[in-house]
């Protein structure tokens, strides 16, 4: 099968056994790494709560991953930081053309 058709069957299969959706997705995308799986576990919509258990599962099955792992963390929380300064320099923006 194709790398797409593997990520399909990992996102359309059911994430309910944590411990088994993990060995299942190890198995069928060898060579993912923490950042894709992330991707995937927004694929199949699921809540922060759930993908943070479901991350350090992932974390502690593939041990090779986690210096991917706190780069990806760091590259989040900077996106999130300019994503927050950008929001506050756009109200600070709306705030002044209001006034004027």
């Amino acid at each position: 099968m194709t790398r797409a058709e593997m990520i399909l069957k990992v996102v359309m299969s059911p994430h309910d056994p944590y411990q088994g959706f993990v060995d299942n997705c190890i198995k069928l995308l060898s060579d993912t790494d923490f950042t894709e799986f992330q991707k995937i576990l927004d694929m199949k919509g699921l809540k922060r709560g759930e993908q943070a258990c479901l991350t350090e599962m992932f974390k502690a099955r593939s041990p090779h991953n986690v210096a991917s792992a706190a780069s990806a963390n760091s590259a989040g929380s900077a996106n999130q930081n300019v994503e927050h300064d950008t929001s506050r320099i756009r109200k600070l923006e709306r705030l002044i053309r209001n006034r004027m």
